[in-house]
This record gives structure tokens, C-alpha cells and sequence, in this order.
């Protein structure tokens, strides 16, 4: 019989599970990046297509190409934005890590690019399938998410990013991805200089509703 109790580790993985955007520059072992990724592929998809793949990006010159258009492309969407001296609210706290990222990815392990076999989405009608498809973001997902949970329990840190798709085009050429493939996410990992700590969500009680919108469990 299964009980609340049955695998609290489980929770306690995901109530402190923090994006990490300041890791330390020591590497990842190979072996300990392995079994992330064989954590990745061992989540579900549609058909069991497994339509994920990865792209580890180790050397200077790569991370540094990548980290100068990704501190581009968040300059073109958000401008030079400013978290103004002494402030502690939990949007200065984001900003800064935001900045300690952009100014430091070139100087992270490893960036781990995720990407996903293009599929055309059931909504789209054959006749109105032109150019590329998008990849297939419901597939890739579990995937991704396994991975984070995987950083999480071997003691590293990693935050997503999805800032690729500004400079898409360019980073499929310089690295030869191909163009049945398209990037999903791009994630820094490394061993976190911060620490893990609780996370603040809405309560799930808060945004699940019964039967139909905007019924909760305790409505007559």
C-alpha cells in the first residue's frame, strides 16, 4: 500500500530544487554528467519516440561564443536593466543572478544544449505545414525535467534558458546541429556556489479546480 511517507526523499528533492544561475568553474566529472543524461532519456514521450538530443559544449571558445550572443540577445529583449544597490526584493534577487549568469557562463563546466526532432503539432493541418516545424516541446520536456531532478540529487546546479531562440540560426551553424533538430533549451551546470533552499510556489490548492473552471474542491 502506498502512503504519503512511501518516498519522501522524492519531495524533499523537489521542494529545494532552485535554478542555479552562479555556479562554481570546477568541472563535472564525465561520469556524474552521464548519469544525468541517463536520467534525461529514461523520462516518457508520445510512442516512446525518444526525439531528444544533446549537444555538451566544454570548450572556451565554444561557451565563450555562445555566452557573448546570449548576453546580446538579453540586452535586444530587456535593455541595460539595472538592480538598483541595496535592493532585496525577490526581483533584485532574480536580476542579480540573471547578471552573475550573463557575466559568468563563459566560465561554467559545461553547457548542455537540448534539442528536439521537429514535429508538427496535431492543431497545424497539413496543408498549413510550411517551412520548419517546431520541436517537439511536449516530448523533449520530461526530459529536461528529469535532468534538473537528476542535477538536483548528485549535488549540481543548472537553470534553463531559452534565450537561444534570439540567435537560433546562428548557433545551428556553428555547431552543426541539424536542421531536423531544433533547440529546446540550453542549460548551465556545474556545482552551485549558493546553496539549495525551499522554493516559493502559489499553493497547488490555489490553481486546481474540479469538475469545471474555477471550482475548487470546498465549492457547493
Amino acid at each position: 500500500m502506498t502512503t504519503l511517507d512511501s518516498n519522501p526523499r522524492f519531495f524533499d528533492l523537489v521542494g529545494d530544487m532552485r535554478a542555479m544561475r552562479r555556479l562554481k568553474q570546477d568541472p563535472v566529472p564525465q561520469e556524474l554528467l552521464d548519469r544525468v543524461l541517463e536520467a534525461g532519456v529514461k523520462a516518457p514521450s508520445g510512442m516512446n519516440t525518444q526525439p531528444w538530443a544533446f549537444l555538451v559544449l566544454r570548450e572556451p571558445e565554444a561557451k565563450k561564443w555562445f555566452a557573448d550572443r546570449y548576453k546580446a540577445a538579453i540586452h535586444s529583449r530587456f535593455g541595460d536593466f539595472e538592480i538598483p544597490e541595496g535592493a532585496d526584493s525577490p526581483g533584485a534577487r532574480q536580476g542579480r543572478a540573471l547578471h552573475y549568469q550573463m557575466d559568468h557562463m563563459h566560465e561554467f563546466p559545461l553547457l548542455l544544449i537540448i534539442a528536439g526532432l521537429r514535429d508538427w503539432p496535431f492543431r497545424v493541418p497539413e496543408d498549413e505545414r510550411k517551412g520548419l516545424a517546431p520541436p517537439n516541446y511536449g516530448a523533449v520536456y520530461p526530459c529536461v525535467q528529469n535532468i534538473l531532478l537528476a542535477c538536483r540529487a548528485v549535488g549540481l546546479g543548472a537553470a534553463l534558458t531559452t534565450m537561444h531562440q534570439v540567435f537560433e540560426e546562428e548557433l545551428h551553424e556553428r555547431f552543426g546541429i541539424p536542421e531536423e533538430y531544433g533547440v529546446v533549451v540550453t542549460m548551465p551546470i556545474g556545482y552551485p556556489l549558493g546553496r539549495f533552499g525551499p522554493v516559493r510556489r502559489k499553493p497547488a490548492a490555489g490553481v486546481t479546480y474540479y469538475e469545471s473552471w474555477g471550482k475548487t474542491r470546498s465549492s457547493p
